[in-house]
């Protein structure tokens, strides 16, 4: 059993993040208190407070071990509630330029698809059954307390205070922390951002009786940088529903309707997803979405940080939607937090560094994987490393060789999956050196096309 190494443990926000690191904090505080400003209503919709909730949710294959790690059974919740499960390299048609589709294989793991509100109620459950953690929602938290650099609790709109030996900040934006740290005279947290505008539409259609196709989710990529971002998202949901969400950068019209999100699917570059939703039934209005920017903080390069006081999940790093990243990188945060507290033999303040530490670990694939492609378009803003291109053609032979090779393309999907590291490519120097060659190959395939052009 873990030891107590606190009496009191405050949570902000009960999204995702906020849900599994109370988890994390029950088995060694003695009181662990949830604090959200939205309120817990019996419904299948999506929370005010989660405004990508009407749009698709990814779990990755890494995420799914890491929340079963945290709540055993939780997979078996899942299933009971309707997720349908994915068996990761078959039950996803990938379609992008030079691959209509990607080659389907089975690489032998599988992850869930569902919604937001089914995903979010089944953990919610799991954490209200633990005795020692309480609630209190339909509050919101205006200010961290604090007293000689040490976070003590904090103040809730109402203006009652709360008092804890530790806070964790998961209220997603991360504000909280950032003016805690400038009323303290800590420095600010170097921050990298890649800005991509990238506009959703989305819509739930009835999966039609004849539906038969040999996938269960589509993935469909329009064009080649320097276009734009242009695609297409259909995942399967519980209750016999796929959620069809069209993405785009620049100045596209967004579809209001079922007439004008058809004529938008038709433009795609290929026709999958306007020949399984055509006939359709669509059961939902068109919900618009703008994601701004990707953001990373990284807390880990400050000199000092104040004692009592843990951001996590999106208050560290905001991901692009897109790529399906941001609830499975909270959930490794979580299972490594636990992970420490289980172990941690030093002075319980001085794990906040340690865990800031492992956060760059756990950030850096899907981080890396995720903005060199936005890089890639011109109208991305953020800074782009001198070897962008370098990396993009490495990237490109890297998805060439995992067609080729079911090995290498069962790699792929475990590092996507985050299961496994990026590096694990990269201190492979067999796998480098087959990398190498494709790259050379595809620049001469280039060179060619343009010489005949």
């Amino acid at each position: 059993m873990a030891k107590k190494i606190g009496k009191h443990a405050i949570v902000i926000g009960a999204g995702i993040g906020g849900l599994l690191f109370a988890r994390a904090l029950a088995d060694c505080f003695e009181a662990v208190t949830v604090l959200e400003r939205d309120s817990f209503a019996d419904s299948h919709e999506p929370r005010n407070g989660i405004p990508q909730g009407r749009h698709p949710h990814g779990l990755s294959a890494g995420g799914c071990r890491a929340l079963e790690a945290l709540f055993p059974g939780l997979v078996d919740d899942f299933q009971a509630c309707g997720a349908v499960k994915m068996a990761m390299g078959l039950s996803i048609r990938v379609e992008m330029p030079g691959y209509d589709p990607f080659p389907h294989r089975d690489v032998g793991f599988c992850s869930y698809q569902m919604s937001r509100p089914l995903l979010e109620s089944c953990i919610r459950r799991r954490v209200q059954a633990i005795a020692n953690i309480a609630w209190e929602h339909g509050c919101a938290v205006t200010r961290l307390q604090h007293d000689a650099g040490v976070v003590t609790g904090v103040v809730l709109r109402s203006g009652r205070s709360l008092p804890a030996d530790f806070v964790v900040d998961a209220s997603g934006s991360g504000d909280l922390t950032l003016r805690a740290l400038d009323e303290m005279g800590y420095s600010q947290p170097r921050e990298t951002t890649i800005g991509v505008d990238l506009q959703y539409a989305t819509a739930l259609f009835e999966i039609p009786e004849d539906a038969a196709y040999d996938w269960k989710a589509l993935v469909t990529y329009s064009y080649r940088p320097p276009e734009g971002f242009n695609g297409v998202v259909v995942v399967p949901l519980e209750g016999n529903r796929w959620m069809c969400s069209l993405g785009w950068q620049g100045p596209q019209k967004a579809p209001v309707d079922r007439e004008s999100f058809i004529e938008s699917v038709q433009r795609q570059r290929t026709q999958t997803c306007y020949h399984a939703i055509k006939d359709a039934r669509m059961i939902s209005k068109v919900t618009g979405f703008l994601f701004r920017e990707s953001r990373h903080r990284h807390f880990s390069e400050l000199e000092s940080l104040p004692k009592g006081l843990l951001p996590a999940a999106d208050a560290i790093c905001t991901f692009n939607p897109v790529y399906g990243q941001g609830m499975s990188v909270a959930a490794l945060e979580a299972e490594a937090f636990r992970e420490l507290l289980e172990t941690w033999e030093s002075d319980f303040h001085d794990l906040t560094r340690v865990f800031m530490q492992r956060t760059d670990e756990i950030i850096a694939g899907p981080w890396n994987m995720a903005a060199l492609p936005d890089l890639a378009y011109p109208g991305t803003r953020g800074e782009r490393p001198p070897n962008l291109r370098q990396s993009l053609e490495f990237g490109a032979a890297f998805t060439e060789l995992a067609a080729r090779d079911p090995g290498v393309h069962k790699l792929r999907l475990e590092i996507i999956g985050q299961l496994k590291p990026y590096r694990a490519v990269t201190s492979d120097p067999v796998l480098m050196k087959r990398i190498q060659a494709v790259m050379v190959e595809m620049a001469q395939q280039e060179m060619a096309e343009a010489v005949a052009m």
